[in-house]
């Protein structure tokens, strides 16, 4: 069956849903940003915003610029330069004593912007001020300073190009006076054509200087319109309203984020089929929470065989049959990913429910930290399974019996003796020839596992066992299930499917508890052994051990 990670799965609620779902966190999140917002706006110093225009004249179209020799191909970038040149020194400089301002530059600086369109030959100036008044009066004085400030300096540029066509024209008037004298001796037609081409560049130096002149004091700052500033109505900021607002709006985006985060990072198994595509296993059944459907209790299908609990461990045996019998064995590990799924008491029923259908099963208990099912039974815990590693110690010794009805009994392997290393013991030989000494006894062996995710001892057993089943409860978070397939993965047991167990709206009174204790999942069954073959085991046993 094909797998699917938890997004590929896509089971989790659309953006509208999660905010829904965690509606009174987005909420609160939402009003708490508004107040924040409202609050910094509100403590912010009030300040008054004007503005200005300055409409600038095409350079391309002024001599002063040609005869200065600077060229603008690209009249966005002059207009670019001279929003800069705007907030320079100089102009800060010039609008600062206009003003009759002490503020420092910096401050001034940070105070005025200047942007420069990119459709028009336009500057639009703005500037800050506690006061509508000094905010209007800053942004006409650096309108006013930048237009003393460039007509200064293209009256500078225009003189010293006049300045230089001048020293060229003294210079030509020389060679002129020069050559006049040379043709006195006589009429030299040579000197007569240099003389008079000296006069032609003459006179064109005298006309270029007088229209510099000219263009200069007709261009003058390069403003064709001031649009003053006028007195703002009402201050730029704090606007804790627009603030709240921009604040709530943000804060909800966020909320809305998170919850939508969370919704697809909690996704759980509350349908049945849910966990199929992420196990990438098929649903072998479903049993329903025992107090839903009116059964106390851990054990329906000892207890209460014809109730639905009851009745959907049998469906669960046949399907688990069908199973087995494609995949080839005898041996089925039951197992979750982590506590609290209900694995026991599924083992435990599907072992009575087995057995009533006539099945010679054997129930194991490999839990050996936990020990879940020698609890509820109430045989002894030795010996057990890690006992039957020993040839000394006989199998029926290693058996106790659980009174399912008058003329059922169900043959459980218990724990067995205490070990220092569980995990490192079902990995050895040892344990396989034990659990090969039990599976020669039966023809279904149903054994219990601790969580796959919790130790290490459960990928050991799996990899000892024929099949697989996965016991999810309704609510198990589907990335535990995609950790569970990930673990599996590694180990090469095939996976015959998994049991949906309490699939009604409430918990179960099952109870695991690595690290936190252990719940009763089922009350203490009528148990026993064979008196003298229980006997001879723990006399071997104590042999083996001195």
């Amino acid at each position: 069956m094909e797998t699917r990670t938890v997004e590929e799965v896509g089971t989790g609620p659309g953006l509208l849903e999660a905010v829904w779902q965690y509606r009174w966190a987005a909420a609160i999140v939402t009003l708490v940003a508004g107040a924040v917002g409202f609050a910094a706006s509100f403590l912010q110093p009030t300040e008054y915003e004007a503005q200005a225009q300055l409409l600038l004249a095409d350079p391309r179209t002024s001599g002063v610029f040609q005869d200065t020799g600077q060229t603008f191909i690209d009249p966005t970038r002059y207009v670019r330069n001279q929003a800069e040149f705007a907030t320079s020194t100089p102009v800060l400089d010039v609008a600062r004593a206009i003003v009759g301002s002490d503020l420092p530059l910096d401050d001034l600086r940070e105070r005025v912007t200047v942007q420069a369109s990119s459709e028009l030959d336009l500057l639009t100036i703005a500037a800050l001020d506690p006061t509508a008044e000094g905010a209007a009066a800053l942004t006409n004085a650096v309108g006013e300073a930048y237009q003393q400030v460039a007509a200064g300096r293209v009256k500078r540029n225009a003189q010293a190009a006049v300045a230089e066509l001048e020293q060229s024209i003294r210079e030509l008037q020389t060679r002129i006076q020069q050559i006049e004298q040379d043709m006195r001796g006589g009429d030299d037609p040579a000197l007569q054509a240099e003389r008079d081409a000296a006069v032609a560049q003459l006179v064109s130096l005298e006309s270029r200087a007088r229209q510099l002149a000219v263009d200069a004091s007709l261009y003058g700052s390069g403003v064709t319109l001031f649009e003053r500033a006028q007195l703002p109505e009402s201050p730029a900021t704090p606007k804790p309203l627009r603030a709240a607002l921009v604040a709530m709006v943000l804060g909800l985006m966020a909320a809305s984020a998170w919850a939508w985060w969370r919704a697809e990072h909690t996704q759980s198994a509350d349908d049945r089929q849910d966990a199929a595509p992420v196990l990438g296993a098929p649903l072998l059944g479903e049993v329903p929470n025992f107090g839903a459907v009116g059964v106390t209790g851990t054990m329906p299908a000892m207890t209460a065989p014809h109730s639905v609990a009851g009745e959907a461990y049998h469906f669960l045996v046949a399907a688990l049959g069908f199973a087995l019998e494609r995949a080839g064995g005898s041996t089925v590990l039951i197992t979750s990913g982590g506590p609290g799924a209900g694995k026991t008491v599924t083992a435990m029923n599907l072992a009575v429910a087995a057995v009533r259908d006539g099945r010679r099963t054997v129930l194991v208990d490999a839990d050996e930290r936990m020990r879940g099912l020698t609890r509820t039974s109430a045989i002894a815990a030795e010996p057990g399974l890690t006992d039957l590693a020993d040839d000394a110690v006989p199998f029926a010794g290693c058996v106790g019996l659980v009174k399912v009805s008058d003329d059922i009994r169900l043959s459980f392997v218990p724990a067995g003796s205490r070990l220092s290393d569980p995990a490192g013991f079902f990995r050895t030989p040892e344990f396989r020839k034990a659990l090969g000494r039990v599976q020669e006894q039966a023809e279904l062996v149903i054994v219990d596992s601790p969580p796959l995710l919790s130790v290490a001892d459960a990928s050991a057993i799996a990899s000892q066992v024929d099949g697989i089943v996965i016991v999810v409860t309704r609510g198990t978070p589907l990335r535990q299930l995609e950790e569970v397939r990930e673990r599996l993965q590694f180990i090469g047991t095939p996976v015959l499917g998994y049991v949906f167990n309490r699939s009604d709206v409430g918990r179960g009174r099952a109870g695991y508890g690595y690290g936190y204790g252990y719940g009763p999942d089922a009350p203490p069954q009528n148990g026993s052994a064979l008196p003298a073959a229980r006997s001879r085991a723990k006399a071997a046993l104590t042999r083996r051990r001195s």
